[in-house]
């Protein structure tokens, strides 16, 4: 077959080999497939389906030896869930405390517990069994070379920021003619000292040469985020994006194909309350005078149903700056990686879960956005990451780019470490592609946790793609499986609400409860007032009006009572 040809003689093209030779070579490979006519799949789905087909059969030749001994530590994960558990509590709770001898106890507890994860190999079981013996003896030796161990273990997924690893780990990938989109991990900031360390910190990366894009969430560069203070906070974000995406204008990249740009700045999403203060920062500040023409990027989560409303507004705005001579932007469609988070907020609150209920629906919601993303109108004006390791749905953005002639208007992103023979695969066909890669420096490990947890339970997710990748099997019982989903979730497109989940509306009047429900076995706590939802924003601002004429300047003069008597 002409397509397999081509791909095996990709392997011996130069890394920096033109851009339009994988382009010819996904023609050629697409040029293999015909409409199957008894089949009640539209040609576009037949034809994802074929290419997922070619692109596992090509990754699975590619993958290497070491990437299956992951498998097997994987799947063996997969088949305990008991060990899951216990790796889960060692990451999240032995390794949190800086205090060693602390650290150590948990960590003994743990093992104590609920035993050495049998997944380990033999070496690392026996050095777990001797620290269940001697660590405590010499904690302040035996924690720092735990930690080191597991920084080591995940070097291959969070990469070390010390600046001679990382600039040594980029100018690789450089010469392999990769392009990477660094992610410094952290969590929400306690104060304004450190969001002006980090701010500065995204600058200093902006002027590395070998660094082109970084990824930047909103809490780590403004410690004060507030959903009730909406103005104020995303005037406070502009400003200081205003900074990133002027010292990106300012600065270039040179590709690897030889193509100098300006550098990039994502806006990477994190919590459903955040969504709508980060798309409104965004268009904000790249509508002052002198942005005009300056590029940056928008992550959207595809499990939350209303980013696909948010998705239409940004569309819109986009069109309209293109129209006026301003540049395009981009969007990042994800899936989104913090559904327990977002669970245990929704529980603790008194409020429906913000994402989806079922992956069905979220994959149904990508597709959607992917395709709303595609219309010639949008597609002009907004360009498209398409961040995904289910080779069915790059399949799918993939034959539909190409069908439109717009190939040169999307860029597939994939996260650095995680199944690499797809991304070897995929780089052979795909012109654009950009691996994400989220990098902590050693003092800093414990920000690398909650990836490491979420990046585990995503792993190990039966329904996931990323799940099954290193051992998939083209014609499989899984691979069947993973098809049917992929299928199915066209069905349910039609079906979906860009509505958010939660209705919650303070504007409406309050209702009193039944007489049968006073009593304590009907009682039901009144949820938390939930400011992400416009209406209820809409609610505390008429409170802010309506008392506003009535204190003046002193408004926002709130006093103490004290005895009965205010101070």
């Amino acid at each position: 077959m002409i397509w397999l040809v081509t791909l095996l003689l990709a392997t011996a093209s130069a890394p920096g080999q033109a851009p339009n030779s994988r382009t010819a070579r996904l023609r050629a490979l697409l040029g293999e497939f015909s409409t199957d006519p008894h089949s009640d799949l539209p040609a576009a789905v037949q034809k994802a389906i074929f290419l997922a087909r070619a692109l596992q059969e090509r990754a699975a030749a590619l993958q290497t030896a070491q990437e299956r001994r992951q498998q097997e530590e994987l799947d063996a994960i997969m088949r305990r869930p008991e060990d899951k558990a216990t790796l889960v509590a060692i990451t999240d709770q032995a390794l949190r405390s800086r205090n060693a001898p602390r650290a150590a106890e948990q960590l003994i507890h743990i093992l104590d517990v609920q035993g050495v994860p049998r997944f380990f190999s033999p070496l690392d079981k026996a050095l777990l069994q001797g620290f269940r013996s001697f660590g405590t003896y010499l904690p302040g030796v035996a924690m720092p070379m735990v930690r080191e161990k597991l920084r080591e273990e995940t070097a291959n997924a969070i990469l070390p920021a010390e600046e001679e690893h990382l600039l040594a780990h980029l100018s690789a990938r450089h010469g392999e003619g990769l392009r990477m989109n660094l992610n410094l991990l952290g969590e929400a900031l306690l104060g304004e000292r450190a969001a002006e360390e980090r701010l500065k910190t995204y600058l200093d990366l902006l002027q590395r040469p070998l660094i082109e894009c970084i990824s930047v969430k909103i809490s780590t560069i403004h410690s004060q985020i507030s959903a009730l203070a909406f103005e104020d906070t995303v005037d406070a974000l502009c400003d200081r994006l205003e900074l990133l995406y002027r010292e990106a204008a300012r600065m270039r990249f040179r590709r690897p194909d030889g193509v100098e740009v300006p550098k990039f700045v994502y806006l990477d999403m994190e919590e459903y309350r955040d969504m709508r203060i980060t798309a409104e920062a965004f268009m904000r500040t790249l509508d002052r005078p002198g942005l005009e023409r300056s590029s940056a990027g928008i992550a959207l989560q595809a499990y939350l149903p209303d980013a696909f409303a948010v998705q239409r507004r940004i569309n819109a705005w986009a069109r309209a700056r293109v129209s006026a001579g301003g540049a395009p932007v981009t969007i990042r469609l994800v899936k989104g990686a913090n559904m327990e988070m977002e669970r245990v907020d929704a529980a603790l609150h008194g409020w429906h879960q913000a994402p989806f209920r079922t992956k069905p629906e979220t994959d149904a919601n990508y597709k959607r956005m992917l395709r709303e993303g595609l219309r010639a109108e949008n597609i002009a004006a907004v360009r498209l990451g398409v961040a995904s390791h289910n080779l069915f749905d790059v399949a799918y953005a993939l034959v539909l780019a190409e069908g439109l002639g717009v190939l040169d208007a999307i860029q597939i992103e994939m996260l650095e470490g995680m199944a690499n023979h797809q991304r070897r695969a995929l780089s052979e066909v795909a012109d654009n592609l950009l691996l994400y890669a989220p990098a902590t420096r050693r003092e800093h490990f414990v920000h690398a946790i909650g990836y490491l947890v979420r990046r585990l339970d995503e792993n190990t997710g039966p329904d996931n793609f990323l799940g099954h990748a290193f051992k998939l099997r083209v014609d499989s019982e899984p691979w069947g499986r993973l098809t049917e989903q992929f299928v199915a979730s066209f069905g349910l497109i039609d079906g979906l609400t860009d509505s958010p989940r939660r209705t919650q509306d303070r504007t409406l009047p309050v209702l009193r409860p039944t007489e049968h429900r006073l009593g304590l076995d009907g009682f039901v706590n009144e949820p938390d007032t939930d400011l992400s939802l416009p209406q209820n924003l809409d609610w505390a601002r008429a409170i802010i009006e309506r008392w506003q004429p009535r204190c003046g300047d002193r408004a926002a003069d709130i006093p103490l009572a004290i005895a009965g008597r205010e101070i």
